[in-house]
């Protein structure tokens, strides 16, 4: 394959010089991936459309990790851990995830990487170059084939 990194099934994803990512908190990024988290609730909106990275934070929302029976200690921090794609961006939502109030980013098709990678997060979308992702293999979760 050229450059890029590789889905499951060996789709491409395509790559420019940068990738984008989004830095979210656990365990609302390991929901995203893997517990069919389809909304990300954000104060502002977004008009990107497309396929980013999943940041997982170094912060851990630790009672929400419980909450939805996950051992806090055990979810990835300060790495990119996967991909999403927002498709759209509403006030409305009817996702049990979307919070009132929020601008709801409309999230379908998760990839998880067996291998987080460490990187930085920060506020926004945080560029990731590409040359990070090469040969790099994302895997669709269970629950994101259902």
């Amino acid at each position: 394959m050229g450059r890029g990194f590789a889905a499951e099934g060996g789709l491409e994803l395509s790559l420019s010089e940068d990738q984008r990512a989004l830095s979210v908190r656990q365990p609302w990024a390991y929901a995203i991936l893997h517990l069919g988290k389809d909304v990300e609730n954000r104060p502002w909106r977004t008009h990107y459309r497309g396929r980013i990275l999943i940041q997982a934070t170094l912060k851990i929302e630790r009672d929400e990790a419980v909450k939805l029976k996950l051992d806090p200690d055990k979810l990835p921090t300060g790495a990119i851990i996967g991909s999403v794609e927002i498709v759209d961006c509403v006030r409305n939502s009817k996702s049990k995830w979307a919070i009132r109030g929020r601008w709801h980013w409309i999230l379908k098709n998760p990839r998880y990487l067996a291998k987080p990678i460490q990187f930085k997060g920060a506020l926004g979308f945080i560029r990731v170059p590409s040359r990070l992702l090469n040969g790099k293999h994302f895997h669709t979760s269970n629950k994101a084939r259902k």
